[in-house]
């Protein structure tokens, strides 16, 4: 009796630990990046976004070449770094990219630094999933 209650125990533990996974949500944007004007003369550096993760852990940026403006809009090239470590180059991105994404692994807080290059008019709109927590699981009272 006392090794079918363990074994039962063990069990519903089991499947409370499969049931707590967590799922990936948007937890960062939509932002939307252009190519950076000139100021003085000189172009502007990176575009620099922070963001806290409510889960540190695994991740996904996802960038939308052209944003809402569709092809005309689109980056033939652009750079994306999380946290110093590269996540999209400039040989990513062409006018027939339409969409990238990338798994990155999401610190507490997060620096993003963005440049989007070699076009007039065109934008980048970038989406970070990260991990959603699970709820707590419910205890029952015992008897």
């Amino acid at each position: 009796m006392k090794r079918s209650i363990a074994v039962i125990s063990s069990l519903i533990f089991l499947a409370a630990a499969c049931v707590a996974e967590a799922e990936m949500t948007a937890i960062y944007g939509p932002v939307y990046v252009t190519k950076a004007k000139k100021e003085d003369g000189r172009h502007k550096d990176k575009t620099v976004l922070t963001f806290t993760a409510p889960v540190p852990g695994s991740g996904q940026i996802v960038i939308k070449n052209g944003g809402d403006g569709g092809k005309k809009s689109r980056a033939a090239s652009a750079e994306v770094e999380l946290n110093g470590e590269e996540v999209a180059d400039e040989d990513d991105f062409n006018k027939n990219v339409t969409e990238l994404t990338y798994d990155v692994t999401l610190l507490a807080d997060n620096e993003m630094k963005v440049e989007v290059k070699s076009c007039k008019e065109c934008e980048i709109q970038i989406t970070v999933m990260g991990e959603k927590a699970a709820p707590a699981p419910v205890v029952l009272p015992t008897r």
